[in-house]
């Protein structure tokens, strides 16, 4: 706590403090937006305040008006110099609503160890998803001064606690807070009854120790035919790495790193659409290829997510140029992690896979980080720990969903604590915030306003904070063209037989409206399908062609969004004719798709289709560009980043959030004819959104992290 306090009037008599009255007028107003900005300054206020002891006695009393009353009182009571607010924290880890019991566990990170919390925090850590990280990280945290007595609660937990996933979790426990709980996690690693989820999670702790029972139990079990043998292998090679760090080359040229916890990063794209493989990794791993072949970068390795066998074999290099994929591997069947929600409680695990693929790759300058998720959390924990500067794309994607739920009239109470509760918008819009502050080096989308989201937290610009607009690789969609020219139908079937043959013959010779991206809410898949399905004329016009999502084998995301479509447009319905879901697909397929929604395929579809991003608010829109690219007319949010490029009524339709978008689609088709737009719109992407340009730009920002070595 800060000792420099400050003086602000109060009324004690009457038990008032302007602080806590402005927190409960923030309330009452339901601003969501100004709720979240707010209560940070306020929280920053309460805690250089002389009056601690009073806002910790009324800020307890706000956290009992109402659940959201309580989250809010929570910011502010974590800096309370004050017993009280102890008491009270720990008190609200037992609340009856749970988004209160993981709010105040998540604040409970930064006050003084109190052995009284250990069994609620317990409580909570076996639950899994966030829960289990928000006390996880408490725990690991106050281990410098608990460190006996939280081993000594782990392990009465474990022992009386059977369900794996539980007992998994507190392994991951009891191996990030010393070595007192060493015999036991030897004795799970090595116990053959015990679950393979809490065997994988011993062995994981252990292989962070060293000593010769540990050595001699990993070499026994690397022994084994099984995933068991796969864990201890991956320990082993990690220690081995440990013991004989790479050296640095000659050169002298950046050595970059970049992080997204995405499948597929296999240079192909080949889960393109599928989970969570969306553009942020289709840009990386075009981005990684357009950085490696500058002769002023020495390495490039994009960390993203893999197989078990994929991070035991190590990164997979490339032998045209310096360029290399490292894999971090979490989650089974005892414990999934198929969606970003379920990521978070393996948190050890993926600091674990970032630690090892970082060392694998040898020295490096800097990290790029990007998403508000657990590998990004996971990476700046890291990177703090290895001393890596760290380059930071900030996107206040949370404080832009509240914002676009708001203006929309869609949030009350009980609809914010259920977005919290799903999507953890108020921890995720924190954790933006604070590694923006953290960073060393920042990148900024292009906005009219570039700055006004650092500036609101504090955050002035300066050298080591740059615009830097994504990019493509326009080579892709000419590759694409050039095969649309001299392919024949006598090859090996592809997407485009795949459509071809998904087409009801009574609704062959249609144009097509393309939707490429992952089967998630945000995506707005189900907002495009109920547009083309509402209206009739639309419907008849055209065919509509999603490109996303593990069709064969959803996640409960991917699912959800799945049921959504059907319900609007139920398989018995006669409209679903003209509905075609391919799933996710490789990204030259869907340069490919691209070409041919422009020029059609004689028999199957008709020529001069259109484009759509069905989002409420994208915050950049890589297909996007690629549509303009491939000469198709465009229809994209008027919120972020595709306003900055589109040309509203030339080369795509705007639409705000609350328009109508089948109206909006019915407009795209009629820019089609428009003289020139095609290759005015090709003409911007290559000069101002090339993946070589953004290259470029990234090198000059990441160039002064050369100077820490």
């Amino acid at each position: 706590m800060t000792s420099h306090r400050v003086h602000v009037p109060t009324c004690a008599r009457s038990g008032t403090h302007p602080i806590v009255d402005q927190l409960r007028t923030l309330v009452a107003e339901a601003d969501y937006p100004s709720l979240l900005r707010r209560s940070s300054e306020l929280a920053d206020r309460v805690g250089r305040s002389r009056d601690q002891a009073l806002l910790a006695q009324l800020l307890g009393r706000l956290a009992d008006e109402s659940p959201m009353s309580a989250i809010v009182a929570i910011e502010s009571l974590a800096q309370v110099d004050h017993p009280r607010a102890d008491d009270r924290l720990i008190s609200m880890l037992v609340h009856p609503e749970p988004l209160v019991r993981r709010h105040a566990a998540w604040r409970l990170l930064d006050r003084q160890p109190d052995e009284r919390a250990l069994p609620a925090l317990l409580d909570l850590l076996v639950i899994g998803s966030i829960d289990t990280m928000h006390a996880h990280r408490t725990l690991r945290r106050w281990s410098a001064l608990l460190g006996h007595a939280i081993v000594r609660a782990g392990v009465a937990r474990l022992t009386a606690d059977g369900a794996p996933a539980a007992r998994a979790r507190l392994v991951d426990l009891l191996g990030t807070i010393g070595e007192d709980a060493d015999p036991v996690l030897l004795h799970l690693a090595l116990d053959e009854q015990e679950a393979p989820t809490v065997r994988a999670a011993a062995i994981g702790a252990v292989g962070q120790r060293s000593s010769p029972e540990i050595d001699a139990a990993l070499q026994l079990l690397a022994t084994y035919d099984d995933t068991v043998g796969t864990d201890a292998a991956l320990a082993l090679s990690t220690r081995l790495r440990r013991a004989t760090p790479g050296a640095r080359d000659e050169h002298g040229g950046l050595r970059i790193a970049q992080l997204v916890l995405a499948g597929g990063l296999d240079g192909q794209l080949s889960r393109g659409g599928r989970g969570d493989t969306g553009g942020v990794a289709s840009l990386l791993v075009s981005l990684g290829e357009a950085l490696a072949r500058r002769d002023d970068v020495d390495h490039v390795v994009t960390i993203g997510r893999g197989t078990l066998t994929d991070a035991v074999l190590g990164p997979l290099s490339s032998s045209r140029i310096p360029l290399s994929y490292g894999m971090v591997a979490f989650g089974d069947d005892s414990r999934p992690a198929a969606s970003a929600n379920e990521a978070w409680e393996h948190l050890p695990a993926i600091e674990r896979g970032i630690r090892r693929a970082l060392q694998l790759a040898g020295p490096v300058d800097v990290l790029h980080l990007r998403m508000a998720d657990a590998g990004t959390l996971a990476g700046a924990n890291v990177a703090a720990e290895l001393g890596i500067p760290v380059c930071f794309s900030v996107a206040p994607d949370p404080h832009n969903v509240i914002e676009s739920l708001h203006r929309r009239g869609e949030l009350d109470a009980e609809s914010f604590l259920r977005l919290d509760a799903e999507t953890h918008v108020w921890f995720r819009a924190r954790l933006i915030e604070r590694i923006a502050r953290d960073a060393d080096q920042r990148a900024l989308f292009p906005r009219a306003k570039p700055m006004e989201f650092l500036e609101r937290i504090g955050i002035h610009g300066d050298q080591s904070t740059a615009v830097v607009a994504e990019g493509i690789d326009i080579s892709v969609i000419d590759r694409a063209v050039a095969a649309a020219g001299t392919s024949s139908r006598v090859h090996a079937a592809d997407v485009l037989d795949e459509l071809a043959a998904s087409i009801p013959p009574a609704r062959r010779g249609l144009p097509l409206v393309l939707t490429v991206g992952r089967l998630n809410p945000v995506k707005g898949m189900d907002r495009v399908v109920a547009a083309w399905a509402a209206d009739p004329d639309l419907h008849d016009m055209c065919n509509l062609v999603i490109v996303g999502g593990d069709l064969a084998a959803p996640s409960p995301t991917e699912t959800a969004v799945i049921q959504s479509i059907d319900r609007l447009v139920p398989p018995t319905d006669f409209r679903r004719h003209g509905l075609v879901m391919l799933g996710g697909h490789a990204h030259a397929d869907i340069a490919k798709l691209l070409v041919a929604t422009a020029s059609g395929r004689t028999g199957d579809w008709a020529p001069d289709g259109v484009y759509v991003d069905g989002a409420l608010k994208e915050e950049f829109g890589l297909a996007v560009l690629e549509a303009l690219a491939a000469g198709l007319p465009v229809v994209a949010p008027s919120t972020g980043g595709p306003s900055t490029y589109v040309v509203d009524g030339d080369t795509g339709v705007l639409v705000d959030p609350d328009a109508d978008l089948g109206a909006a689609i019915r407009a795209a088709f009629g820019l089609v004819a428009r003289p020139g737009r095609a290759s005015r719109a090709r003409a911007m992407v290559e000069e101002r959104y090339s993946i070589d340009t953004m290259a470029a730009q990234l090198v000059e920002l990441y160039r002064p992290a050369m100077a820490m070595r």
